[in-house]
């Protein structure tokens, strides 16, 4: 009996000391006052817990708010919270993390088993001192600090899962998301403000009931005195269950500071948290009933729909033969349907009105079959074939003519030349394809080997109008001359800041490539290097890599609407030194004195220029003529010139007799 009472006495003194801890004003300690808190937490320190085993995962606010004398308080706090719980393998597990603009790890649940090396990785923590991410960090928690494979122990155990979130500013994201996540999954939250945290965010962080969950200090000095009250917290290993009204319906679980309440296994707890309801087994879908699911009790059967059996397995169906039992009376197929069945008929027949017997489908007749000539019925189908002098196409519809020209009026004035798909017109040796494509003209120039470069001006100031008309002068030419391999080769440059070869002279090998491919250059719109395209037709486009050949005339028609940006003097006469005859067209703003310097002598030979573009046809006209002459006519020869050119040359040579005769 004085046993009895001595350990009442002591029950009630400890109970009156708790009390008390937990009515104390939270104020800065000031004077002896403080001195006694530090002897007192120093005393519980010295008292290791010995409750229940926990999972334990301390969160720290390492933002750039805190201040580094600061957060060495927090380590403080860190090391006086693990002195007093119980670490070990099969005790209490602790992890650690901090966080700012990121989740940095410091260590693990299954990292270490004492507490020395604990304190030791506390030490070495390094302030991130970045930015507030504690939305990142609950969800960083509950996915990985909590996870079996950073040392969890599995949720069957029911080792309760704490986590303490100490933070000391607003959030940059938002909490209440990955918080309400982490508390469904099982995770029990105290969350620790410091100075002006905002109260709302606590809440939405911490766990229920927030009075016992949710805790602000003013400083970080303070943080210290909540040592104590999570020393009760987490080390009191009451069993709640035995001593208070918790009116679970099913089971009651005791946690380090309350009370859950679980449903025995066929049961899901209720909205309430107390009591529970029988899970309805069919809408969990795990079932495997291939028609319908009918729960019974605490579980649940299959069934069938009308029409179809269950099989043994108890799971799927098998559908009940109609048409085995013999009785369809089907001329051709019977088809089981749901719990009957149709009669159906093989493929180029129909089925009669009285749904048994079948009559075949003229398929031809029925108008659909898309054949171009003839249409033939086959057993179940059809095909299709062509008349006399056609073939049939892949698509087994249409035809084409073996021949096109002849079953065409092609309309060509020479040659008609058939192509797979169609026909194309081609001219007799000495003429060239029209505009139109089916007439021919005359060649203009055929006479002896050419090697012709356009270099033509791509800049802005033309306007993709006028650029076309461009590409129309170059066609106009083109078409004057006879383009082969063994006579006239045609190369084009475009140019504008830059300088790009559309096709050089060993390219294309007839007109209709050239009309072609001139037909397809895009538009420069830049500026307006005329120097650079000199220089580039200079260096390349003469060369014998590019198609050009050593005797042939060499012929370059430079095109300009306006003034270059750089010199075109050096590279022009580099040209015209070579061997290079160059003709210079100019339309608009272009400048005379730069025409000039571009055009080989005499100028009123090589230099064209027109006032707009409507009248660049005249220009192809004369420069076709100025080409197409490769030696003056017997008419020209009587000119006053060429009559002192033939008396010179004749002097000459009777003075090289003479001296010849005198030696």
């Amino acid at each position: 009996m004085r046993a009895f009472a001595i350990s009442l006495f002591s029950l009630f003194c400890c109970c009156s000391v708790l009390c008390d801890v937990r009515s104390r004003p939270r104020s800065r300690p000031t004077g002896p006052r403080g001195r006694n808190d530090t002897a007192l937490q120093t005393n519980l320190l010295e008292s290791p817990c010995k409750g229940k085993p926990l999972d334990f995962v301390l969160v720290i606010d390492s933002s750039r708010s805190v201040r580094p004398h600061d957060y060495e308080k927090v380590k403080t706090f860190i090391t006086n919270i693990l002195r007093f719980l119980d670490v070990g393998p099969d005790a209490t597990r602790v992890g650690l993390l901090q966080y700012g603009s990121v989740v940095q790890n410091e260590f693990s649940l299954k990292t270490f088993h004492r507490k020395a090396d604990m304190e030791r990785a506390v030490r070495d923590m390094v302030h991130l001192a970045s930015g507030t991410m504690t939305g990142l960090a609950l969800q960083y928690t509950m996915n990985v600090a909590f996870s079996e494979a950073e040392g969890a122990r599995p949720l069957h155990q029911h080792i309760p899962r704490i986590a303490m979130v100490v933070t000391d500013g607003r959030p940059q994201d938002t909490v209440e998301e990955a918080a309400a996540r982490a508390r469904q999954a099982g995770i029990q939250i105290f969350a620790i403000g410091v100075g002006r945290v905002d109260m709302s965010t606590l809440r939405a962080i911490g766990s229920e009931p927030h009075s016992e969950h949710v805790y602000l200090v003013a400083n970080f000095s303070q943080i210290q005195t909540l040592t104590s009250v999570f020393q009760s917290k987490l080390c009191g290993g009451a069993n709640l269950c035995s001593v208070v009204n918790h009116r679970c319906e099913h089971i009651c679980v005791s946690t380090p500071t309350s009370y859950v309440c679980r449903c025995r296994k066929g049961y899901v707890l209720n909205p309430d948290g107390k009591t529970c309801r029988g899970i309805d087994q069919c809408a969990l879908g795990t079932h495997g009933c291939e028609h319908e699911c009918v729960n019974t009790g605490d579980s649940f059967v299959c069934r069938c729909h009308k029409g179809y059996r269950l099989n043994p397995d108890g799971k799927t169906c098998k559908k009940i033969d109609q048409c085995a039992l013999g009785t369809h009376g089907c001329e051709h197929k019977c088809v089981n349907t749901g719990d009957s069945f149709v009669c159906r008929c093989h493929r180029g027949y129909t089925l009669n009105p009285d749904g048994k017997t079948c009559k075949k489908i003229d398929q031809c007749a029925l108008g659909a079959h898309g054949c171009e000539h003839e249409c033939v019925n086959t057993e179940d189908s059809f095909v299709c074939r062509c008349r006399k002098g056609y073939t049939l196409n892949p698509d087994g519809k249409t035809c084409k003519s073996i021949d096109v020209c002849s079953t065409v009026s092609h309309g060509c004035e020479h040659l008609c030349v058939s192509t797979p798909d169609s026909y194309i017109c081609k001219c007799r040796e000495g003429y060239t394809l029209a505009e139109d494509r089916k007439s021919c003209k005359k060649l203009e120039c055929r006479d002896g080997a050419l090697d012709l470069v356009f270099v033509i001006d791509g800049s802005k100031s033309l306007g993709p109008a006028n650029f076309q008309l461009v590409k129309q002068f170059v066609i106009g030419i083109v078409d004057a001359l006879d383009v082969s391999p063994a006579a006239t080769r045609v190369g084009l440059l475009q140019y504008s800041t830059k300088v790009r070869a559309e096709f050089t002279l060993g390219q294309l090998s007839s007109g209709e490539d050239v009309r072609e491919a001139v037909s397809r250059v895009q538009y420069m719109g830049r500026g307006s290097m005329t120097g650079s395209a000199l220089r580039h037709m200079f260096e390349f486009s003469f060369s014998a890599k590019e198609g050009a050949r050593p005797d042939a005339r060499r012929i370059c028609i430079v095109f300009t609407d306006g003034r270059s940006q750089d010199d075109v003097s050096k590279w022009a006469t580099k040209a015209q030194e070579s061997g290079i005859t160059v003709y210079a067209v100019g339309v608009g703003k272009a400048i005379e004195e730069e025409l000039r310097e571009i055009a080989s002598a005499p100028d009123d030979k090589h230099l064209f220029y027109a006032e707009d573009f409507s009248l660049m046809g005249q220009i192809t006209d004369k420069l076709k003529s100025r080409i197409c002459k490769e030696k003056p006519s017997n008419e020209d020869l009587c000119k006053c010139e060429h009559m002192i050119s033939f008396q010179s040359q004749a002097t000459e040579q009777l003075r090289m007799l003479s001296q010849r005769h005198i030696l």
